[in-house]
């Protein structure tokens, strides 16, 4: 009797433990070749940047949210409806997890693929100053959108509550299978709540079926609007974004008081599925071995899940092998549960920063003046900087005016000035002998062709270069 007890109780252990690591499996469509190959072309366009004028720094971009909370009339705090809070949790890790700064960052051994690099003879700009795999900084941010499409303030910044009582629609939930939730969602609730998609990410967040085994997919990068470049999941005027299960976003460890699927969500599922919406393919690439197209993450034989170790399953592939150091369960690309992961790779933001350069989806987010600008600059009219700083312009991508903010620490002759993508001087903003302090300045493109710029502050001491984009 005893051997029974202790056998059922493990069994019931196992589930408990199963349900509280919360796998984040996804149901985003695999890219075709097609698409693939389009997008190859424009990554090698997006490196043949000049160098002498990028020092491998990207565009800093802010994308403006806007979730879609689907109820069917439950309260603001009952699940499905999933308070305001809880959805800023999930912004404040999107911002950190696109920093390379996610709250568990640290945990990336000091060792890790720093042999696996050394065999692939990886370039110096994928590695860190350990000689590993480079946790990146993606340069893109994410902000709760202050104004819906009619320009009015929106009571709850970033939400749109929609009752699919009023609407006359299926409750999510219902639909068993993954085919039937995600045909329902693509032929009847975004196309009944999406926003311009050129202004707005989408989100979508709503109950589903237990039956359904993903807790989010995602729509691709449109690379252009030409036929024959679709068909392979990439989002339309009607249904690009994500979509998540609401008790997967955001984040407990921020927010306690959320309702989530498991103590372990960190809100990684969006995490992941924002990495599909700007070009990312899954780690294992979807097959034994395959290729990802990111010559800095090491070949996965299949998916992970759960807490894995690291070193996980060195030698499970060999064309390229990934030997000794194993697969990056750790990627926020694989299935591994939240707490589990923690970066992206350099090569991973080459595509993503190119998806935003390119796809009309993404060229003209946070152009709108749909979020209040992250500057980081408060009350620092009576502040004296600790040094020289020349911030992100915004908006940008931006038509035609954007705001450059920059400090200085002591008085200095500042030159400030605006290249081409030839590096040729297109505008001198100031030339000036400037106090020290915080200064910004606006400069006005309407003169200028549709493009990549650079500015540049240069003083006696120093010189820092920006990119920024002009979109006509």
């Amino acid at each position: 009797m005893k051997i029974l007890l202790i056998l059922i109780s493990l069994y019931f252990l196992s589930f408990t433990l199963e349900a509280q690591q919360q796998d984040n499996f996804c149901g985003t469509d695999t890219p075709t070749q097609q698409w693939e190959n389009v997008f190859a072309e424009l990554i090698k366009e997006f490196k043949s940047t000049p160098p002498n004028l990028t020092s491998n720094q990207f565009v800093e971009y802010t994308i403006p949210v806007i979730f879609h909370v689907i109820h069917s009339g439950q309260s603001v705090g009952t699940f499905p409806n999933i308070v305001q809070a809880q959805i800023n949790s999930q912004i404040s890790v999107l911002n950190h997890d696109f920093a390379g700064t996610g709250f568990n960052y640290n945990t990336y051994p000091s060792n890790a693929f720093v042999q696996w690099a050394i065999n692939q003879n990886l370039p110096t700009v994928n590695l860190d100053s350990l000689g590993r795999v480079k946790i990146a900084n993606i340069n893109i941010k994410f902000c709760l959108a202050v104004k819906d499409t009619l320009v009015n303030n929106l009571p709850e910044p970033g939400i749109n509550r929609i009752n699919i009582n009023s609407r006359g629609w299926i409750n999510p939930n219902t639909f068993t299978t993954p085919q039937t939730l995600r045909a329902y969602y693509d032929n009847t609730i975004k196309p009944g709540s999406i926003w311009n998609v050129r202004k707005y990410l989408n989100i979508w967040l709503s109950d589903k079926n237990a039956a359904v085994p993903f807790t989010g997919f995602a729509t691709l990068p449109p690379l252009s609007t030409l036929p024959g470049i679709t068909g392979g999941g990439e989002g339309t005027e009607t249904t690009d974004g994500i979509w998540c299960y609401s008790s997967a976003a955001g984040s407990a460890f921020i927010f306690p008081g959320g309702i989530y699927a498991s103590p372990n969500v960190r809100g990684r599922t969006i995490t992941h599925e924002a990495g599909h919406y700007l070009g990312l393919r899954h780690i294992w690439a979807d097959g034994n071995c395959l290729t990802d197209y990111c010559v800095d993450t090491p070949p996965a034989f299949t998916s992970n899940t759960g807490f894995p170790v690291y070193p996980l399953n060195p030698g499970s592939c060999n064309n390229p092998n990934n030997a000794p150091n194993g697969e990056m369960y750790m990627n926020y690309m694989d299935y591994s549960a939240d707490p589990a992961k923690y970066m992206f790779t350099y090569d991973q933001a080459i595509r993503m920063q190119t998806a935003m350069l390119n796809s009309p989806f993404r060229n003209q987010l946070g152009t709108h003046g749909l979020c209040v600008a992250v500057l980081g600059i408060n009350n620092e009219e009576n502040i004296i900087p600790d040094g020289y700083e020349l911030k992100q312009n915004y908006p940008n991508p931006f038509n035609p005016v954007t705001e450059i903010s920059f400090s200085i620490p002591e008085q200095t002759n500042v030159l400030l000035a605006i290249y081409n993508s030839l590096g040729e001087i297109s505008a001198v903003i100031l030339d000036e002998v400037l106090s020290a302090g915080y200064h910004k300045v606006n400069w006005n493109a309407s003169d200028f062709p549709s493009g990549i710029y650079f500015y540049s502050l240069k003083t006696q001491k120093i010189s820092i270069t920006r990119k920024m984009v002009l979109i006509k």
